[in-house]
Parts: structure tokens; C-alpha cells; sequence
């Protein structure tokens, strides 16, 4: 099996979709250095998509042969449930794609550093075809690509990986410094469905001031109300 690896200035943003929200930028990757990356998405309904194209033929990608598509990606869920990230994988029949999602833990990664989770996407190259394409598609929520430095995916798999959160409401995303917000170790943990509501006791004393304001004034204009 040999190993394909994401390199950012070999893909773009698919022309055929109006929504794109794509920037190819410079970020802090999981080894805390800056790294050249891809950023797709936003926090709404924006549908992104960034693709390559690569060639079917001696030199490039051989028929029938398996493969690994390898890269880090950040982020990719939102705390409403309801994003998409996912791979796509095909050659000249999109109808025949292969799909990997990676939100949920749908698609496991090898292992998770700082907030990026590596990929390894294991494939077998189309027969029959001219080009193999692959896409990265988001949508609800921002996720973002980086490539393997030196291309040296044993030195990332040999990495200590951080223990998994699943606690949270969604993956650590760069766009939030220092990654999602923590909740109030001392807050009031309310469970509704799958959603998770947590509610401070700051937030709680606002809001018994507020319903001990609602209160006086009904009780203020009831007694009004007798003096009539």
C-alpha cells in the first residue's frame, strides 16, 4: 500500500459550487508550528467544497493498486448536530464516489494531537478511468486541512497522542482560541435529547435578579390594584 499525502497548493475550490466559503491560509498545526492548511466553512449553511485531480498513469496512480490518503484536519462539527465533513473518493463516475465521514468518529483516525485528528484513508484506485479525484465537502460547520510534514506519516503515527474529549458538543477548532470553551466545572448541567446545556451559577443569580424583578412588579401592581 502506498501513501498519497494532502499538499494545499494542488487543490482548489470546485467551480460548480456558488456557496464556497474557502481560504487556503497559514495556521498553527498540531505541532505548534505554522503550517500551510486549507479552511472551509462557516458556522451556517454554506456549502464548501475544495478538490484535486490527480492522474491515473505510470508516474502518478496505478489501476487497481490500494492506496492511503493522509492529512491532519481540525475541527469539522458544530454543537448543533447538524454539520457535514466528509471525503470523497472517485474517478470518472462521481455516482460511484467512495464517502468517508469524518465528523462523529463515523471514519476513526490514527490518533488525535492538540486538537488535529490524522488521517490514513485506505482506497483502491478505479479502474477504467482517466483521473482519480478527491474532495473534502463541508458544510455547518468550519474544519481545517493541513498535509503531513516532510510527508513522514511514521514520525506523526509514532506521535504520543492526547486522550479523546468526547464530552464536548464539538470538536476543538482553531477558530476558537485556545480551542472550544471549557464549561464551569461549577456549573448546573442541564441534559435535554442528545444536547448537553450547561448553566453557570453567574447566569443562574441573573436569573433569579431578573424573575425577583418580574416578581415585585406583580406583586407591586397587585397591591396598587386594591388601593383602587
Amino acid at each position: 500500500m502506498s501513501d498519497l499525502f494532502f499538499c494545499p497548493e494542488r487543490w482548489e475550490p470546485d467551480p460548480m459550487i456558488s456557496t464556497n466559503v474557502a481560504q487556503r491560509l497559514s495556521v498553527k498545526g498540531f505541532h505548534g508550528e505554522p503550517t500551510d492548511a486549507w479552511q472551509l466553512a462557516d458556522w451556517w449553511y454554506n456549502w464548501t467544497t475544495i478538490q484535486s485531480k490527480i492522474p491515473i498513469e505510470a508516474g502518478w496512480l496505478e489501476s487497481g493498486q490500494e492506496y492511503r490518503f493522509c492529512f491532519w484536519l481540525n475541527g469539522g462539527e458544530n454543537d448543533r448536530y447538524d454539520e457535514v465533513c466528509y471525503l470523497e473518493i472517485f474517478g470518472d463516475n462521481w455516482e460511484e464516489r467512495l464517502t468517508f465521514k469524518l465528523n462523529r468518529d463515523f471514519t476513526a483516525p490514527l490518533l488525535e494531537k492538540n486538537g488535529w485528528l490524522l488521517y490514513a484513508i485506505p482506497f483502491v484506485a478505479p479502474e477504467a478511468t482517466e483521473a482519480l479525484t478527491l474532495r473534502f465537502v463541508a458544510c455547518g460547520a468550519v474544519c481545517t486541512i493541513a498535509g503531513i510534514p516532510d510527508m513522514n506519516i511514521a514520525a506523526c503515527e509514532a506521535l504520543e497522542p492526547d486522550a479523546r474529549s468526547f464530552e464536548r458538543p464539538q470538536r476543538h477548532n482553531i477558530v476558537f482560541p485556545g480551542g472550544w470553551e471549557q464549561p464551569d466545572p461549577d456549573a448546573l448541567v442541564l441534559k435535554t435529547g442528545k444536547k448537553t446545556v450547561h448553566i453557570t451559577k453567574s447566569t443562574l443569580k441573573k436569573a433569579a435578579i431578573a424573575a425577583g424583578a418580574v416578581a415585585g412588579t406583580v406583586l407591586l401592581g397587585c397591591l396598587l390594584r386594591r388601593k383602587k
